[in-house]
């Protein structure tokens, strides 16, 4: 039996790729040879209806499931960046998806940090418990090993994401309204979103106000309010708060991706999969799964303008994708002699 510890997994990116892995191993002919250990705010699919059991997504409560269980598995996989609290004498692999922690030890004097070092020093602590770190991309392999939590032999590169939903017919470029661009994201700080702001009132400055779509919540006020504050100046931006971003995606033209941090960059695939030109920070997660239409500095309004008033103005070229989904290839290494 395998376990799946995906305790701590309950929304974003991070229970997305959950429910992904789920339905590829309830596809798989030895199904049956999974287990998972679910965190309760975890939406869990309806189709699985066997094989798992939902614990308090507590440390102590994590601790004690593998005391209780640590000889009933050939190999665990831990899905939320934390190795098991307890050695075991089975093969064991942790899925690594959090860039945030490797920046830790550098800024942990940083207040903004401090919840983010102090997971880091759990998954330190418990380090010597998983042999492996599965990890999306090549710079997420070259972050973990120079913080010394393992060296390249016991990292392996697997991305993994659900390729199906935007490989659909959509509105052909020539045919989207020109100037219109989209950021879907939530508004944590290494997203940006102050930077991006900060452009699109140099643009109004410059007499230029191309349309931007955002998905701002309440957890950050004082992003809404400089954004109702650019539009009564005569901004286009358009807060749509939350949505499915497929309908954007299929109908605008332009992505404009300034984030700072990012494990593994997933819109950018979803823009390019949706027929969109990118325009993205130039930093190495960007080019570890697309070659983008356009880069420019994200911590530089004017940069980031200047890369809009380009694609204005002139034919970028088309992104690629430079990556691929392997989702197969991580559910035959767990299934494998176990």
């Amino acid at each position: 039996m395998v376990l799946i510890d995906a305790l701590f997994i309950n929304k974003g990116g991070g229970a997305v790729l959950l429910r992904y892995l789920i339905e590829k191993i309830l596809a798989h002919p030895k199904r049956n040879q999974f287990f998972f250990l679910l965190d309760p705010r975890f939406d869990k699919p309806v189709a699985l209806d066997t094989n798992y059991v939902v614990i308090n997504n507590s440390i102590s409560d994590r601790i004690r499931y593998y005391k209780q269980n640590k000889d009933n598995y050939a190999k665990v996989f831990c899905f939320a960046n934390t190795p098991p609290p307890v050695k075991l004498s089975v093969p064991v692999y942790t899925y690594f998806h959090n860039q945030k922690l490797l920046e830790a030890p550098k800024q942990k004097f940083k207040r903004s940090y401090f919840r983010t070092y102090l997971k880091y020093l759990f998954v330190k602590r418990y380090n010597r418990n998983t042999d492996y770190y599965i990890m999306q991309t090549p710079h997420m392999v070259k972050g973990l090993t120079a913080i010394g939590l393992k060296d390249t032999t016991h990292c392996i590169t697997i991305p993994f994401y659900d390729d199906r939903k935007y490989k659909a017919p959509h509105t052909p470029f020539n045919e989207r309204v020109k100037d219109e661009f989209v950021f879907i994201s939530n508004p944590s700080p290494q997203k940006n979103y102050p930077a991006l702001l900060n452009a699109w009132e140099y643009l109004l400055e410059k007499g230029q106000t191309p349309k931007l779509h955002l998905t701002i919540d309440d957890t950050a006020p004082q992003l809404i309010a400089r954004v109702n504050a650019l539009n009564t100046r005569g901004s286009r931006i358009a807060n749509h708060v939350y949505l499915d971003p497929r309908d954007l995606y299929f109908n605008c033209p332009y992505l404009v991706f300034p984030s700072t941090v990012e494990s593994f960059g997933l819109p950018l695939i979803e823009a390019v999969d949706s027929g969109m030109k990118v325009l993205a920070s130039n930093l190495p997660y960007v080019y570890d799964v697309i070659k983008p239409s356009l880069t420019f500095d994200p911590y530089d309004k004017v940069s980031i303008a200047d890369a809009v008033v380009k694609a204005l103005n002139s034919d970028l070229p088309f992104p690629e994708v430079v990556t691929k989904n392997e989702v197969d290839r991580l559910v035959e290494l767990l299934i494998g002699s176990s």
